[in-house]
């Protein structure tokens, strides 16, 4: 693993745990610009983390959007978990 691939890991960490705090959106969604509030990563940078295969999504996030457009779809996704 190189130097950029040691970097890119750091950005990937940094956008996962920006999901984890960013507010849930209609049908369970986060919005990319919630992620950029809370890291100030350039969203070409949060884009690409999201496109990588170690990126996972926390299983009460159904995907996460951009423009009102899909980024990327989380298929572990569990609607309800608490079952309320």
């Amino acid at each position: 693993m190189d130097n950029s691939e040691i970097d890119l890991e750091k950005y990937v960490q940094a956008v996962r745990s920006a999901i984890e705090k960013a507010p849930l959106r209609a049908e369970d969604a986060v919005d990319l610009s919630d992620i950029w509030v809370i890291t100030s990563l350039p969203v070409d940078l949060i884009m690409e983390c999201l496109k990588r295969p170690e990126m996972k999504l926390p299983s009460t996030v159904s995907k996460v959007i951009f423009n009102k457009k899909i980024v990327i779809k989380n298929s572990e996704y569990l609607n309800n978990p608490q079952g309320e």
